[in-house]
């Protein structure tokens, strides 16, 4: 036994529970950096929207028929942008819940193509089903990485409605019938495109063998496609069906 400033402690003990000292470097790298730079991100977006008096607001939120006459970046950006403080607060708490689980699960690059699916998969159906409708923020992306985080507990056998992602969903789907001005189709669209996503690089290594890298690859032509239809939609209003 060893003597200590209170009692005695065993060898083992004290080799086993030694002092570790921690760099600032290390302590940085121990934080999700993808998750990190999303919130940065949309922080960053949200101070210009103010300093900007609502000018960057109106370029850049998701609209229809801006995309038909040739604004094609209003499908990215309009997924960085937000109404409120209260808005943004909401969906940077969410990203900061499911974010840094699912980074850690399947790495930094797979977790940013759940996210861009995610996004464009919102921006698609919005863009199919309420063409006209200003649509902005980053609920679409969010529910997209709960969507990855769903089809990657499925993978592993875990029931989905055993676990509160299953409550998520439904309430997410259910708060634009209940709040009129919440997009129904943002959310849907996210949550599909992220969901798809996310087994593409859990799915299809896990349970059909199919190569990691080639498993990436179908989740960036998955993300890219959804970008493309997008586009497609938006310069195409005629096909839209809201």
């Amino acid at each position: 036994m060893h003597q200590a400033s209170v009692g005695h402690h065993c060898p083992e003990c004290v080799s086993g529970q030694g002092q570790q000292v921690y760099s600032a470097r290390s302590l940085m790298n121990q934080r999700p950096p993808v998750t990190t730079a999303l919130v940065v991100a949309n922080v960053i977006a949200f101070v210009f929207q103010l300093g900007t008096n609502g000018a960057l607001t109106r370029w850049g939120l998701l609209l229809g028929p801006a995309i038909e006459f040739g604004e094609w970046w209003r499908v990215v950006t309009g997924g960085f942008l937000h109404a409120s403080l209260l808005h943004i607060g909401f969906n940077m708490y969410a990203l900061w819940i499911f974010g840094p689980t699912l980074e850690k699960g399947v790495g930094a690059v797979r977790f940013s193509l759940i996210y861009a699916a995610g996004l464009f998969g919102s921006s698609l159906a919005v863009l199919l089903f309420d063409f006209n409708q200003q649509t902005l923020g980053a609920s679409g992306a969010v529910l997209g990485l709960a969507g990855g985080l769903a089809a990657v507990l499925m993978t592993r056998g875990i029931n989905l409605f055993q676990t509160s992602l299953g409550a998520i969903f439904l309430i997410n789907l259910a708060l634009p019938i209940l709040v009129p001005r919440i997009s129904f189709w943002g959310h849907f669209g996210g949550i599909i495109g992220g969901f798809l996503a996310g087994l593409a690089v859990s799915w299809l290594p896990e349970r059909a063998g199919v190569a990691d890298r080639a498993a990436t690859a179908v989740a960036a032509a998955l993300m890219v496609g959804l970008f493309a239809a997008s586009l497609f939609i938006g310069q195409n209003g005629s096909l839209a069906f809201g």
